[in-house]
């Protein structure tokens, strides 16, 4: 079901920061804080609403203090997020429903504790799949919505921080600290089995087990079975995913003139991963609007507007202000504010609230956070933030209703991969690597691009994609393999990675790889494969006959390979260069497939090959992993498979020296409104944009820039915006 906003149009640009998380900041600086935020030109302003706090018995609930701040709002003319805190659970809930705490792996039972980002106890709160103590939430939800909802000041509901299925689960390295093993996990467990795979026989079949019937089936606890292991964690996906319906759901029925919505960190990162129970794509799906936690570009950002799928989105979390008691908060200015956020709306985000405006005084989180010093004080950042936004307001409404060209690049990220890609190696490192090594190389070459989740590839939702990057695809379902053979032979063009569905729904590693049929669709094979670290080069191959005839840079790679393996091996590629595989080797044969990269000269690494109307580009290795040794033989392959599927970098962007600067252009009504600049390096740098003309003028500074396809300077270190143009042209 589509939730979007009915008029987008209506929406704001949102400014402004979170500020009340009770008990702090104390009703003493409330006043003042509110007058100051709308001098720094603040719009918006964001208050917790927290279970144990506010519900303070089974039926009674304190709302005085949420009361006057919602009052201090409306007369100083700021919008309210009320932000819906429930995994503080109330300490009655638990004398009512002793057995409502989430039970790790290893048997122990989550006692509510207090932590650095819930100063007053009760995280992480009850299990998610107990029915009263869902009702309790339920109450507490409804009770909020219908106590606030008068109050003209309110514009917005975030109805969830965060959504993680229990913090101590974030600690990876300790599988017995996964949740959630309680009775009432165990029949919900069974009962989405019984759904997914209709018969008890069809279970045994993929799991190769002997159930007689649906109550015998085990919660898994270990992740080396691998199938179960997938089944169980998606389960409690699929349970976090209904927990944001019904929230959302709750927020449109009680309060249908609020936007309502919820932020997530963006997954694939190692503390919120699918492990931890988030799937953005299948949670924004229920929201209005999408938003995060986010820090700069691209990593986060690219992944949350891939799952926003074309909603306003916006960064309510911004951490650049991020410290500790022991780590205290660097001293931004506005390069820094200018670094953080301007390549986030060149990707298409429509606002910003900061964690925090007061810094804050309880916890290990002390004193930091802070857009003003402890006695509320301006800091340098304070009025590089007042700065800022007086500059960039004017130009609010053409920012908002511009937006950047869809992506025709898409990079696979699959939550059924990455579970089983935890329980391979037990920990999300490798293939998060893999996958941002070939983010973080388009991102900074200038090309668009968008992530595709498993879902969308299932249900061949890759409309107006040319180019389809997977990273580390190890498990790929038969569905998936299906729609990438059908879409591959429609025209689009493939780069995946080593052992392509060698694993797969079925249940079994498969004995021909590529796996699902692919390899005999395609007439390639991974016709044998060792780890990286096993790879050996023997005197007669590279390293002596001939070896002066070598490239510099073969040389050079030789040399630091050695002659024993490693995590990182060179590849030889048929275009000139070096590119770097990681972890996997695998040899390949096919007819009529072209050598693309070699290891030792005898084996092809990396072939590609005409199918259909499209290519595919199959990389024995995981090299978006080994572009952290280096990543120009990454950029070359993927150039040559980009221009293949007769694509260009944004705006013909040329850079003297690749990866130096980021370019991004934001299109009103087709033609370019604003473009983003960011040099990463202390050098000037030569850029040159060949789709663009005309006069520009820079945000911050007011210069004119002239663009007419010359080569422009870009200083070191330097941020900016240009708005207003004229004239677009074809790279």
């Amino acid at each position: 079901m589509d939730h979007r906003h009915p008029h987008p149009e209506s929406l704001p640009f949102i400014f402004g920061a979170q500020y009340y998380r009770a008990p702090t900041p104390e009703p003493a600086c409330w006043e003042y804080d509110h007058r100051r935020m709308k001098q720094l030109g603040f719009n918006h302003v964001k208050y917790w609403v927290q279970w144990r706090w506010a519900h303070r018995g089974e039926d009674r609930f304190h709302w005085d203090d949420l009361d006057r701040l919602m009052d201090l709002a409306a007369a100083t003319d700021l919008a309210v997020t009320l932000n819906i805190i429930c995994d503080v659970a109330p300490i009655w809930l638990y004398d009512k429903y002793p057995d409502a705490k989430q039970i790790m792996r290893n048997g122990s039972v989550i006692q509510p504790y207090a932590n650095g980002c819930r100063q007053i106890g009760g995280t992480p709160g009850p299990c998610y799949n107990h029915p009263g103590a869902l009702a309790e939430r339920q109450k507490f939800v409804a009770a909020a919505i219908e106590h606030f909802r008068p109050y003209p000041a309110l514009s917005m509901w975030d109805v969830w921080n965060e959504p993680e299925q229990s913090f101590p689960s974030r600690t990876l390295s300790d599988p017995g600290s996964l949740v959630c093993y309680c009775e009432h996990c165990r029949r919900g467990f069974q009962q989405w089995l019984t759904k997914k795979y209709g018969s008890i026989e069809r279970l045994n079949e993929v799991w190769g087990r002997c159930y007689e019937q649906w109550n015998q089936v085990e919660m898994p606890r270990s992740r080396d079975s691998l199938q179960d292991f997938v089944d169980w964690r998606e389960f409690h996906l699929d349970t976090m995913t209904a927990e944001a319906a019904w929230r959302l759901e709750y927020a449109r029925r009680l309060d249908p003139r609020r936007v309502s919505y919820l932020h997530v960190v963006p997954c694939t990162t190692e503390p919120f991963s699918c492990v931890t129970c988030v799937d953005d794509f299948a949670i924004a799906e229920h929201c209005q609007v999408f938003a995060a936690t986010m820090n700069g570009a691209p990593t986060w950002t690219t992944q949350m507007l891939g799952a926003a799928r074309g909603r306003v989105a916006y960064n309510v979390e911004s951490h650049m202000n991020h410290g500790s008691t022991s780590l205290h908060q660097r001293i931004n200015g506005m390069n820094d504010l200018l670094r953080d956020f301007l390549p986030q709306i060149g990707l298409g985000i429509k606002g910003f609230l900061f964690w925090q405006y007061r810094p804050e005084t309880l916890g290990v989180e002390s004193p930091a956070w802070g857009l003003v010093r402890l006695d509320g004080g301006d800091r340098p950042i304070t009025k590089a933030v007042a700065e800022f936004w007086a500059k960039l307001r004017p130009h609010v409404p053409a920012v908002f209703r511009s937006n950047p060209p869809r992506p025709q690049i898409g990079i696979w990220k699959s939550r059924k991969n990455e579970i089983f890609g935890y329980a391979t190696c037990g920990r999300f490192q490798p293939l998060a690597e893999s996958i941002d090594g070939h983010l973080q190389t388009l991102y900074w070459n200038n090309y668009a691009f968008r992530i595709v989740s498993g879902q969308m590839l299932e249900g061949d939702d890759l409309e107006d994609l040319k180019l389809l990057i997977m990273p580390g695809c190890y498990y790929v379902t038969a569905q998936e393999a299906k729609v990438l053979d059908q879409w591959v032979r429609r025209g689009g063009v493939l780069l995946n990675e080593a052992h392509l569905a060698a694993y797969s729904d079925c249940g079994r590693h498969s004995r021909i790889i590529p796996g699902c049929g692919l390899a005999e669709s395609w007439g390639i094979r991974e016709i044998d494969s060792t780890a990286s670290h096993h790879l050996k080069l023997a005197a007669a191959d590279m390293t002596t006959a001939g070896s002066e005839n070598l490239p510099e840079d073969v040389k050079k790679a030789l040399k630091d390979f050695g002659t024993t393996g490693g995590q990182f091996f060179p590849i030889r590629l048929r275009v000139g260069g070096i590119a770097w595989g990681s972890d996997r080797y695998a040899m390949l044969e096919g007819e009529g497939w072209q050598r693309e990269g070699t290891f030792d000269d005898a084996a092809n690494c990396i072939m590609s090959r005409e199918i259909g109307k499209g290519a595919v580009y199959y990389c024995g290795t995981n090299i978006g992993r080994g572009a952290k040794k280096d990543a120009a033989g990454l950029l070359a392959l993927l150039r040559t498979a980009i221009q293949r599927a007769g694509l260009a970098p944004i705006l013909g962007a040329q850079c003297a020296e690749p990866g130096a600067v980021r370019v991004d252009v934001l299109l009103d009504g087709g033609r370019p409104r604003v473009i983003t600049i960011v040099n990463r390096t202390d050098r000037e740098q030569e850029l040159r944009l060949e789709a663009v003309a005309g006069t520009w003028r820079e945000l911050i500074s007011g210069e004119p820039w002239w663009l007419d396809g010359k080569p422009i300077k870009v200083p070191a270190r330097f941020a900016g915006m240009l708005i207003g143009a004229s004239g677009l042209t074809q790279p």
